[in-house]
């Protein structure tokens, strides 16, 4: 196999020439220039605004192979797994009711209910854990980076906002 470059310059892979493809144990294989990784990890890069850009293609040893400027410019079949492969690695569940806020000792615990069913988050300060976008949507991370969102607050129930406006 081909030694990856050791340059920080990150390679801007060409979309045409990447086939991604899963293997028959579920694993993603990536094909570029003649060389075959038989397990590659995909990641977003930032900005997270535009999350079908910049896709950092890496080994499994997390080495980076190159960056996908746009999932766009893949042929069709391999769109299609990249797009699968990042939806399951960002899948992030929705809050449909906040059950309940409370501050503890180790931080803010946060108890909702999503789309997936009954959830828990321990946010150790909210400054750095909870950020507002825009007027109405927060993205929740706790320290193990475990994300939650809250799609629409006016679109939380009454008792949902009212436990909410405790840390607003």
């Amino acid at each position: 196999m081909k030694k990856l470059p050791t340059s920080y310059e990150p390679l801007m892979l060409n979309a045409a020439l990447c086939i991604f493809e899963r293997t028959a144990g579920g694993l993603l294989r990536f094909s570029y220039g003649g060389e075959v990784y038989e397990e590659v990890l995909l990641f977003r890069s930032f900005p997270f605004s535009e999350p079908d850009r910049y896709i950092s293609v890496q080994s499994q040893g997390g080495d980076e192979i190159g960056l996908i400027r746009d999932t766009a410019q893949l042929v069709p079949a391999s769109r299609g797994v990249v797009e699968d492969e990042l939806r399951l690695r960002y899948l992030m569940p929705r809050v449909t009711g906040i059950k309940r806020i409370k501050q503890r000792t180790s931080g803010w615990l946060w108890e909702f209910q999503t789309q997936f069913g009954p959830e828990q988050l321990i946010l150790p300060n909210l400054h750095e854990h909870l950020i507002k976008q825009g007027e109405d949507r927060l993205l929740l991370t706790d320290s193990g980076g475990r994300r939650i969102e809250i799609a629409s607050i006016v679109s939380l129930d009454a008792d949902s906002q009212k436990e909410l406006r405790k840390v607003l």
